[in-house]
């Protein structure tokens, strides 16, 4: 009888021994999933960060050009205005017309009744 206890006590043993391998590989794999992912995530952020920065630079690019283009046509405008005023003869001022007496308003016909 001694020989069965220790037979059944190395039986529960052996069992527990294969449980707890059995829970040691999954809390392996669990923590190799969770690792995978935590790295995924990190990638997902660091991508995610990266996106946002381009889109910033972008704007910021897109309203350089903008700025440079307005000066650009400001600049333009400006030196069309002034070639034009260059070539053609500068408008001449007129002098201060004297007003002239009026003449003596011819003499109107005599009034009949």
């Amino acid at each position: 009888m001694a020989m069965a206890k220790k037979t059944q006590a190395s039986g529960h043993q052996d069992r527990a021994r294969a449980l707890i391998a059995e829970v040691e590989g999954l809390a392996r794999r669990l923590r190799g999933d969770l690792k995978r992912r935590i790295e995924a995530s990190v990638v997902v952020r660091q991508i995610e960060r990266a996106a946002t920065q381009l889109r910033t630079r972008a704007a910021a690019a897109a309203g350089q050009v903008e700025r440079y283009a307005h000066r650009l046509r400001v600049e333009l405008e400006k030196g069309s205005g002034a070639s034009a005023r260059t070539k053609r003869a500068p408008k001449r001022r007129r002098t201060a017309s004297r007003r002239r007496v009026a003449a003596p308003a011819p003499p109107s016909p005599p009034v009949t009744s």
